[in-house]
């Protein structure tokens, strides 16, 4: 598998299973291990105790700092990661499906596409056109799974599971229950991660679709030139 595959209308079973494997029992994976890890080297050795809300090791900033990193790191670093495999062949880029929703479109955003010639402007327009789809990913992630995190550590808060009854305290400082929870939460935030890898599939194949479609349209343009070149000689000739 070598060079990219030309554009196609609608999800094949490739993209599925590319989507679902790769990029959301993958990305879940990837995902829930790195935050186990962050968790065990700011909670397990902590001189401060772990606590629901109050600072510093607080587990309700801590849910809502997570997702504002991680999702921000997955739409920049997943857009990459989807071009390099459709580079590779790896996977076919997506038309724009004809009854995509609003959402979907915005996300896209081709109506949004600028072109800049200087560093300045392109810096630009890139913050403002990532920037905004990132914040509104950011919130609609914290919408979904914030406020349930919440509730469902008070529950465990109430019942004092994860309380450490030693001198230093805490509602969760109990090994390895804070870790345990950054790990399962980073695994589950990763669920919004084939979005993503769907919003940058369309795009490559709609922006890639543009530019092959200005190619051939060049082509013919040269070819019919030439053609009545050689036209206009031979009635010269004659």
């Amino acid at each position: 598998m070598a060079g990219r595959k030309p554009a196609v209308q609608g999800l094949t079973t490739r993209h599925v299973l590319y989507l679902v494997i790769m990029h959301c029992i993958g990305a879940m994976i990837l995902d829930g291990g790195i935050n186990f890890g962050l968790a065990t080297a700011m909670y397990k050795k902590a001189k401060d105790p772990v606590a629901l809300w109050p600072l510093p090791n607080t587990l309700a900033g801590d849910a809502a700092v997570t997702i504002i990193i991680q999702q921000a790191l997955t739409w920049i670093l997943d857009r990459f990661a989807v071009n390099g495999d459709l580079n590779k062949g790896l996977v076919a880029p997506l038309r724009m499906p004809k009854n995509a929703s609003a959402v979907v479109q915005w996300f896209v955003g081709l109506n949004h596409i600028e072109v800049h010639t200087t560093l300045s402007g392109k810096i630009k327009y890139n913050l403002r056109f990532h920037g905004t789809r990132i914040a509104v990913l950011i919130l609609a992630t914290f919408v979904l799974y914030w406020p349930i995190t919440i509730g469902i550590l008070s529950g465990l808060k109430i019942h004092g599971v994860g309380k450490d009854h030693s001198d230093l305290g805490g509602d969760f400082n109990t090994w390895p229950l804070p870790e345990i929870f950054k790990g399962v939460y980073g695994f589950a935030v990763g669920m919004t991660t084939p979005f993503v890898s769907y919003i940058a599939l369309i795009y490559q194949g709609e922006t890639g679709q543009s530019n092959q479609d200005s190619i051939e349209l060049a082509r013919s343009t040269v070819t019919d030139t030439s053609n009545n070149d050689d036209d206009e000689a031979k009635l010269a000739n004659h």
